[in-house]
């Protein structure tokens, strides 16, 4: 708690030693806040030049305290709940490994109890991996302000940097809009350059860009075509990006994707971080979208990742970059050679290179940029699952540098975070585990119990309470985080239903590892998506208009359909099977094991079901709207054409259709309560098990 008011103890000292408008009294700051104070000095407006100085600056972020303040409250409480959560899944297994202990002939004869035993196993080191993101304390890092050019004397001051927009066939007029809000930025114009670096062969774009070099400031604006050649990787987005430094000589180099629209402040926001300290290699903002749909049904923004998993390892210097919006240090890209080829996913496996160095990061949780999300579930989904092949092809090139290497920089808490950056993709196959036994369990009306009445009452408790603290636990997670019910709901829908796609994507990057280094650009996937959604077909070459025969025959939902195929699997043969063994233990031969293993196993499969039809109803309701067509609609433009950011543009919509989730997630919580007061009222009673049956049922 000392540690969490010392940024607001420092701004009472700051303001109560001000000598006059920029001067403040060294001797009574404290000594690790001096070089703060020297950059608020050299970075902040003057008076001449702004209505703030340095310490008006800083009464005018007292809100922001006040709610670093309240999101330190949140963490404590979050903090207590995963510590306790940890705590009681750890005695859950315990009860189960001894009731084990003293039934070894039962469990034996019974081997899907050692699978849910192994499942349950899996699911607490995904927790603990889990919990290192959660329990590291936001960071403290005080707010810089912007880079002050006026003030500065000798403009030369001001660094260079390069602006790199990889491109690689996304429609035109995308690019085009992210070119002239990088041109905008407000910074001294002959401190700055904008690469187009082109991997698409876009004779469009060069035009444009031809025609805007005239109007600009000669070698503003740079157009790059990199030459490929035949036989010889090209490393997709990385070899691009490494093409652009062989033509950069700037101090700073600004990654971009070809979509992503920069706010004008976005270099004068991001340098203050960098400039001043030498062990920084890269500042990252979080990622924003202007085009996500009402309610956010895919859960595109990742809330809980930008607003809060990223702010806490900030406070270690090791936030990892995100592929755009990144200020990188030129230096420190030398000194790993640029950035990385080995993974598809360049921008992690730069990073962790950087780790491995010993430089650091910063994360600034700013909306400095915002761009477009996948217009498509195909879309989306090859975008997920690109990323996790890529944490696949980064763990197998750098494993042995980064966690036994000799020159290893990486500390525990980065090697931890290393680890589950790869490990996280293999829950989706205990997901799937879990799910076929207990159907199995379900369908077969096979036993998941030994011992005596008395021992599983007490198993059921320690079950309960688990469950119970896992739900709290979550929900205090989200507590402070935009749209928080609706986001978490989102979140933990992705969780199930990402997991076919998750598995495969594991299993093609173990037995097909050297064919998953290839790259489709989403918006070629969205390209294709969107040419079957306007009512036409390939045939021989030509395009033909869909009938309306075909249309109400889902031809149109055909392609996408096929994607959810095992999603309307589970969902129809989970139900069947669930109403089949309710109608069979409503009859009055139901014992009560059997009524309880029914309820308590519905409870799981009703809510797996609603995670797992997400994908399916997006489809249906969204099949034919792609709405590429009308992006320019959701942007905002000045008088010159330049498109204009809005952070509050970028934030998720709510949408009703997240009630029943909410409703559904109340309810198991409830259940499980209710199930824990009735075995705790019940198991230290020799007839409790009687009782207890007697009051459930």
């Amino acid at each position: 708690m000392r540690s969490l008011l010392q940024p607001m103890r420092f701004y009472v000292q700051y303001k109560a030693v001000k000598k006059n408008d920029d001067e403040v009294n060294d001797a009574a700051v404290p000594q690790d806040q001096k070089n703060v104070v020297s950059k608020l000095r050299m970075n902040h407006h003057a008076k001449k030049h702004s209505s703030m100085n340095s310490v008006q600056y800083l009464s005018s972020t007292a809100t922001a305290s006040k709610a670093f303040m309240l999101y330190s409250l949140y963490y404590m409480l979050s903090s207590f709940w995963i510590i306790l959560s940890i705590a009681l899944q750890i005695y859950y297994l315990g009860l189960r490994f001894y009731l084990y202990a003293e039934y070894p002939i039962d469990v034996l004869s019974r081997p899907w109890l050692l699978v849910i035993l192994f499942c349950e196993c899996f699911y607490l080191c995904g927790a603990l991996f889990s919990a290192v993101d959660h329990l590291l304390p936001p960071s403290r890092r005080p707010d810089l302000g912007s880079l002050d050019v006026t003030r500065r004397r000798n403009k030369q001051l001001c660094p260079t940097v390069d602006v790199f927009i990889a491109c690689c066939n996304e429609p035109t007029d995308v690019p085009v809009e992210s070119v002239k809000a990088a041109l905008a930025l407000d910074y001294p114009q002959d401190r700055f350059k904008v690469f187009v670096l082109d991997d698409g062969a876009d004779d469009e774009l060069r035009a444009f860009c031809q025609a805007l070099q005239v109007e600009t400031v000669a070698g503003k604006l740079e157009y790059i075509r990199r030459i490929k050649v035949k036989g010889v990787p090209h490393h997709f987005k990385c070899g691009n990006m490494n093409n652009g430094l062989k033509h950069s000589n700037a101090e700073y180099v600004v990654m971009m994707d070809a979509d992503m629209i920069l706010q004008s402040s976005f270099l004068r926001r991001t340098l203050p971080h960098i400039v001043d300290t030498p062990d920084v290699a890269f500042v990252q903002i979080p990622q924003s979208f202007y085009n996500l749909p009402i309610g956010d049904p895919l859960h595109d923004s990742c809330v809980l990742g930008y607003n809060r998993v990223l702010l806490h390892r900030d406070t270690l210097g090791t936030t990892t970059c995100v592929g755009t919006g990144t200020l990188f240090r030129r230096k420190c890209l030398d000194a790993i050679g640029g950035f990385q080829p080995q993974s598809i996913t360049e921008d992690t496996m730069t990073a962790y290179m950087l780790f491995n160095q010993g430089y650091k990061s910063v994360y600034i949780n700013e909306k400095l940029q915002f761009g477009l999300t996948p217009w498509t579930f195909e879309g989306f989904v090859k975008q997920r699952t690109r990323w996790g092949t890529g944490a696949m092809q980064q763990f197998a090139a750098s494993w042995k540098t980064c966690l036994v290497g000799k020159n290893s920089k990486l500390n525990f808490v980065q090697k931890v975070l290393y680890i589950y950056h790869t490990a996280f993709y293999f829950m989706s196959f205990n997901n799937a585990l879990l799910a076929t036994v207990l159907l199995a369990c379900l369908a077969f009306d096979l036993k998941l119990s030994v011992g005596t009445d008395q021992q599983n009452l007490r198993l059921i408790e320690g079950l309960a309470m688990n469950l119970i603290a896992s739900r709290i636990t979550w929900i205090c997670l989200w507590c402070n985080m935009p749209q928080s019910i609706q986001m978490r709901n989102r979140d933990e829908s992705m969780f199930w239903w990402m997991t076919p796609y998750y598995i495969q994507m594991c299993l093609n990057s173990i037995f097909h590892f050297n064919e998953s280094f290839s790259f489709v650009p989403t918006s070629n996937i969205d390209s294709s998506a969107a040419a079957i959604a306007a009512g036409f077909k390939s045939t021989g070459g030509s395009q033909k208009p869909m009938s309306w025969i075909s249309f109400l025959n889902l031809e149109l939902y055909s392609s996408q359909l096929k994607l959810v195929r095992f999603h309307l699997v589970y969902v129809i043969v989970s139900l069947g099977i669930l109403l089949a063994r309710f109608y069979h233990a409503s009859g009055m031969s139901a014992n009560c094991s059997e009524k309880f293993l029914v309820i308590g196993l519905g409870v799981f499969f009703i809510s797996t079901a609603a995670h797992m039809l997400v994908p399916v109803v997006y489809i249906l309701c969204r099949g034919r709207d792609i709405g590429a067509q009308r992006r320019k609609s959701l942007l905002r433009y000045d008088a010159n054409g330049v498109p204009q950011f809005v952070p509050q543009d970028a934030l998720p919509k709510w949408s009703w259709t997240v009630l029943p989730y909410e409703i559904l997630s109340i309810l198991t919580l409830l259940f499980w309560i209710v199930v824990l007061i009735l075995a705790m009222k019940s198991h230290s009673d020799i007839n409790g098990v009687t009782k207890w049956c007697k009051q459930a049922y």
